[in-house]
């Protein structure tokens, strides 16, 4: 059924003071919920059509959507793996072995043997500073599937824009993770950790000019900047979740259901971003180590399974916001 009013739950839980579990930082500490009015109620907002969908029409809106995009890494995009029914967008993973060209370190394309295939539609509009939110449920099949809702922005459009930086501490890549659900695996130091479905990421990457190259900052070597690791009281496989970000000049504020969770400073997420929805391999299906022809990232043929797929990861709306003038 779909809901019509965001953020519901965090309206309810303000007004009534009754809602008395809460979701817990990486630590173990309650955090402390501060009032949000849902971005759709306050009349500081309004809504940006080509960036927005109910998922209600029968087929993908192909004026908003590209549900094929370039491959990349160990993720093989293919469209029949996004549709539209009941009301929801559906974004699956499916086992389906097959052969492709990847970058590998050395800039080289070589032939990577690949099992999976997934989804991802990706906005064709785009935007920088606004509020972005959607309804999601997670995906059945844990551990080796994320869903991901996210910004970003296109190396080729914003060098077209003028808009790569060029100076010392200027960003060349924006990113921001509205939510990755069930991650499952991360890195402390060198010691690879697994986490449950109830772990939610809320992250940004970036690419920014030091000493006259491109240099990364992400969450694993730079979580102070980039990385927010919520603990949820519910399984996100369950039901559907509000999830949102807001992303003004001075700092990123992520919510959900309608309440605050985290908040960084924005440094870097200045470029223009496209919306995007999407459903990753994440372990045991991925491997970021010791990846064969040097690659980056790479699927794992002695964990490839058709067990359990395909799986689905299911939206029932996306609203994106801007500010009146």
């Amino acid at each position: 059924m779909k809901q019509t009013t965001s953020s519901l739950v965090g309206l309810l839980c303000l007004t009534l003071m009754a809602c008395s579990s809460e979701p817990s930082t990486d630590d173990g500490a309650s955090l402390t919920y501060q009032p949000v009015l849902p971005a759709q109620l306050s009349e500081q907002w309004q809504l940006v059509n080509s960036l927005s969908d109910e998922f209600d029409n029968r087929d993908i809106d192909a004026n908003k959507w590209n549900k094929d995009p370039a491959d990349w890494g160990p993720w093989s995009w293919e469209p029949d793996n996004v549709w539209q029914q009941d009301g929801l967008l559906n974004i699956q993973i499916d086992y389906s072995e097959h052969t492709a060209k990847r970058w590998n370190k050395n800039r080289r394309k070589v032939d990577v043997d690949l099992f999976y295939t997934s989804g991802i539609i990706r906005s064709y509009g785009y935007q920088t500073y606004g509020y972005y939110e959607a309804r999601i449920k997670g995906v059945p099949t844990f551990p080796g599937s994320s869903p991901a809702f996210w910004i970003y922005s296109l190396n080729d459009e914003v060098a077209k824009m003028g808009l790569k930086g060029t100076k010392e501490g200027e960003p060349t890549y924006s990113e921001v993770d509205i939510v990755e659900l069930q991650q499952s695996e991360w890195i402390e130091g060198t010691y690879q950790k697994y986490d449950g479905p109830e772990v939610i990421d809320m992250n940004l990457h970036t690419r920014i000019i030091e000493n006259g190259k491109e240099v990364w900052k992400r969450p694993g070597k730079f979580p102070e900047l980039t990385k927010n690791k919520i603990h949820a009281d519910f399984d996100v496989r369950d039901d559907f979740h509000v999830y949102g970000a807001e992303v003004s000049e001075d700092k990123i504020t992520w919510y959900l259901d309608g309440k605050k969770v985290a908040e960084k400073p924005n440094l870097y997420w200045h470029l223009p971003m496209h919306v995007t929805l999407s459903l990753g391999l994440r372990f045991p299906q991925v491997s970021y180590r010791d990846c064969p022809q040097n690659l980056n990232r790479c699927q794992v043929p002695e964990a490839a399974t058709a067990d359990g797929y395909p799986s689905a990861m299911q939206v029932d709306w996306v609203r994106v916001y801007k500010k009146k003038p």
